[in-house]
């Protein structure tokens, strides 16, 4: 291969290993630590000189400087005992309006142009983990597979951030204990073994259509998050 040829032929590990920086998903249940997370991923590749916007819900979201989900102001609050209250009603509908929510997302994104941004939660995907929560036999229709392609194809990587069930069941009624609890908390809380069919239907969202890596976030520590980073980050690349 000439000298000119090689010029024009970036090597194609080193391409995706870009890519993964400009485009990085946090996905996981409530009270799984996913803003701790979050911080020890943007602390990390700073080091490597990667720096990212942090946005919360979407792609297309205004940066968030934020660094809890506790602190949701009444519009957000309301908007979440509105679905709960209404899903009933909706849940028909709902995966094909979140499959239009995550291609609109996915195309005012590419509109406003492409940056680096690190995404905390992403909220159609939160909640078609909710439904699929109440439906064991839920099969992924076609139209919202190929959606979650096209997320997956802006060169996303996404992290998802698993944690004990007496763990994470812990921080929410710390939460509850501190009056920082959202509406969905307490619906989880009060239904523990629906809130396990929503943790796996997340998970299944991640790994299968996402090909997303596992963080785990609970007794294991930080030391253990940091080594699974640079396991996906090495240093010096």
């Amino acid at each position: 291969m000439s000298h000119a040829t090689r010029g024009k032929t970036p090597d194609r590990t080193t391409e995706r290993t870009a890519q993964s920086h400009n485009l990085v998903l946090i996905l996981g249940t409530d009270a799984s630590g996913k803003d701790h997370v979050a911080r020890l991923v943007l602390a990390h590749l700073q080091k490597a000189g990667v720096f990212l916007e942090k946005r919360r819900g979407w792609l297309s979201a205004p940066a968030c400087a934020a660094d809890s989900s506790e602190h949701k102001g009444p519009a957000r609050l309301f908007a979440e005992r509105l679905f709960l209250r209404i899903y009933p009603l909706i849940a028909w509908a709902l995966p094909t309006a979140l499959t239009l929510c995550i291609l609109a997302d996915v195309l005012i994104y590419r509109l406003l142009r492409r940056r680096p941004v690190m995404l905390v939660s992403h909220t159609a995907l939160r909640l078609l983990a909710f439904h699929m929560g109440h439906d064991d036999a839920f099969r992924m229709p076609a139209h919202l597979g190929k959606a979650l392609a096209t997320l997956r194809g802006q060169g996303l990587q996404t992290l998802f951030v698993t944690t004990e069930r007496d763990v994470r069941l812990g921080r929410i009624h710390d939460r509850i204990r501190r009056d920082k609890v959202d509406h969905f908390d307490l619906y989880m809380a009060r239904r523990p073994r629906h809130g396990e069919r929503v943790t796996d239907a997340l998970e299944r969202i991640a790994v299968e259509h996402l090909q997303a890596r596992t963080i785990r976030n609970d007794a294991h520590g930080d030391e253990h998050i940091a080594a699974a980073l640079d396991e996906i980050w090495p240093a010096g690349r």
